[in-house]
């Protein structure tokens, strides 16, 4: 029976082989590997006509077959060796002679830092009745436990050097690969071609951009930071320990720099310039989530000190963001020499960490951190960087909450002066849309009024005395405006422009204004009986209404823009006000046929306005109708 031989803690297993195995590292795999490296769903090993074949199920980090990486799927034959992350194995048809030896496990068996087996078989092991398990030989040199790993918090290994929780390899195989490298090709199984060796891509200058959006990920770690863990599970953890006060420490320090800082821009080179000094990168981007969903660069760093700009792949940026976790890669260009696409992970860039700002499950940004060197950052980087980068998106988060709240104040204040409060309200609150530029509003009443014998009025008196009096007066004009749920457009010299209609449309807007009109009227009577008190001359005040089609939207400039209505009804509007006597409200024959029956008025001799060939009818409201 065709078997798999794994090599685990307890030394040497082998899992029968069913019609159809999947390996992965969850519990509904019917091999599952506890190797962190390992794809929930890694691959599958089925049964064909002619044997067993391998299957990748498009895992982050690859299957590799004798050193080479299988691009969809590859028939196994007798011996051959099987990588998966960390975990290595050999394939048995059950035929063939035992006379291989297996290869020497990877550091991927260790978890939480205890040894722990690399292989939970769901299957059973057992050998089915009647069948004899056949011997395995001992393999020397292979321990029969795993040794703890090396401190997180020690310096890294020299890039070639075998780590020291590597168990020796079996005699006539090379030494591990690296952690996170691909495994290096092995000696080919006897008839088998040797594999050829990878190509690498040819560096080139680097610039700023997002590249690479059509290449698959090539061999990396993915890795989420652990979450802190009660002392008493961690107590006799010396590593995890230290990982933690790092974590910690790392945090307070960027807490200490950061906390009070308002700007984005300051706060995000403040956080880059941070992280250079808790890991060796020597260039690093931090970049925030856009509206439209891109990510844009807001802050670069490069230890040299030079303006030279940085390239990071939109590939492991997407894979990042999607995935919301952090990849670590000990050689860029060897994980990525497959790729036929243009790479400027090539381009001088062999290590890299990419993280995302993470706050309360929302992606708002990642951080892009590399080095030309090879294996020049550690797994207890990644997990550092991660803390690290989950602080930072706090504060990101909440600068930009409060750079949205002033926003929010200014607008509110902004509205609050224009719109009526419940229509202002609805504006913020996203129930009504004021969209930049202009919008064809079918049908809108315009209002406008100007006091009478103003310019006579300010020629024998003090400007200071004439401003006071224009506040005073426009305050219990606008008061009464924003009463009847018009939008105030202006105020030009001493004359008042309000409109109903827009943003805001309802029935009677024609209706409010005229009434909004009286009412002034109104006011300004009991204003004036004020000011006559104190030996002022009264004010007086003629009124121009007139509804039609216009547009309404935003007019100005990048620097100020302000809510108006532009056309002919506007126009008019004025043009009937400029003709309305001290204490008239007319109106035109379009608003007297939406005001129906609700007002007395009298009808005045047609009047001719500027822009209007023919003569116009008027009319002057006196009041509610009885």
């Amino acid at each position: 029976m065709a078997r798999l031989l794994l090599s685990t803690a307890e030394g040497t297993q082998a899992i029968d082989l069913r019609p159809v195995n999947s390996l992965g590292r969850h519990p509904n795999n019917s091999i599952q590997l506890l190797d962190k490296i390992v794809s929930k769903e890694h691959c599958i090993v089925e049964l064909r006509e002619t044997g067993f074949v391998l299957r990748d199920l498009g895992s982050l980090n690859g299957t590799y077959v004798n050193g080479e990486r299988v691009r969809g799927e590859q028939a196994l034959r007798h011996g051959d060796e099987i990588a998966l992350g960390s975990t290595r194995a050999r394939y048995d048809d059950g035929v063939g002679p035992m006379n291989f030896a297996l290869p020497a496990v990877g550091p991927g068996a260790i978890l939480r830092g205890q040894p722990a087996p690399l292989v939970q078989a769901t299957a059973p092991l057992a050998p089915p009745p009647g069948q004899q398990q056949r011997p395995y030989p001992p393999q020397p040199g292979y321990p029969g436990s795993i040794p703890p790993p090396t401190s997180a918090l020690q310096p890294s290994t020299p890039y070639g050097a075998p780590p020291s929780n590597f168990a020796p390899p079996a005699p006539g195989f090379p030494p591990p690969a690296p952690f996170g490298a691909p495994p290096p090709a092995r000696p080919p199984f006897p008839g088998m071609a040797p594999p050829l060796p990878p190509t690498r891509n040819p560096r080139a200058a680097t610039r700023v951009d997002l590249l690479d959006n059509a290449r698959a990920i090539g061999t990396q770690i993915a890795a989420t930071t652990k979450d802190f863990l009660p002392f008493d599970q961690v107590v006799s953890d010396v590593a995890q320990l230290r990982v933690d006060y790092e974590r910690l420490r790392v945090s307070w320090e960027l807490t200490r720099e950061i906390g009070l800082e308002r700007d984005v821009e300051r706060l995000l080179d403040k956080v880059l310039r941070a992280l250079f000094t808790f890991v060796k990168a020597d260039r690093g981007v931090i970049l925030l989530k856009e509206p439209d969903g891109t990510l844009q660069p807001r802050a670069t760093l490069r230890r040299d000190g030079s303006n030279s700009p940085i390239e990071v792949s939109s590939t492991i940026l997407n894979h990042v963001v999607k995935e919301k976790a952090g990849v670590l890669t000990h050689d860029a260009s060897q994980d990525f020499a497959a790729s036929k696409g243009k790479s400027m992970i090539l381009n001088r860039i062999s290590s890299a960490i990419v993280v995302p700002l993470l706050h309360e499950d929302t992606v708002l940004g990642a951080v892009w951190l590399d080095s030309p060197a090879l294996a020049q950052f550690q797994q207890k980087d990644l997990e550092v960087i991660t803390s690290v980068a989950n602080q930072a998106a706090m504060h990101v988060q909440n600068t930009l909450l409060g750079i949205k709240i002033q926003q929010e104040i200014v607008s509110r204040e902004r509205f609050s002066r224009l719109l009526s409060p419940n229509v202002a309200e609805q504006v913020l609150s996203g129930k009504l849309e004021v969209k930049k530029g202009g919008t064809l509003v079918p049908s809108c009443t315009v209002f406008n009024s100007d006091i009478r014998g103003f310019t006579r009025m300010s020629e024998g008196t003090a400007p200071g005395i004439m401003v006071e009096l224009l506040n005073e007066y426009f305050e219990l004009m606008v008061e009464t405006i924003f009463k009847y749920e018009g939008t105030l457009d202006k105020f030009m010299g001493d004359g008042i422009m309000a409109f109903w209609g827009a943003p805001a449309v309802q029935e009677d807007d024609a209706v409010h204004s005229v009434m909004c009109a009286l009412e002034q009227m109104s006011v300004l009577s009991q204003f004036n009986r004020k000011r006559m008190e104190l030996g002022q001359p009264p004010l007086a005040v003629g009124m121009g209404i007139h509804s039609g089609p216009l547009v309404a939207g935003y007019v100005g400039s990048s620097k100020a823009l302000s809510y108006t209505v532009i056309g002919d009804t506007a126009n008019v509007s004025a043009r009937l006000c400029g003709i309305a006597s001290a204490g008239q409200v007319l109106i035109s024959e379009a608003t007297l046929a939406l005001i129906e029956n609700r007002f007395e008025y009298e009808e005045l001799p047609p009047a001719v306005v500027k822009g209007k060939e023919k003569a116009l009818r008027i009319f002057n409201v006196l009041g509610l109708a009885g």
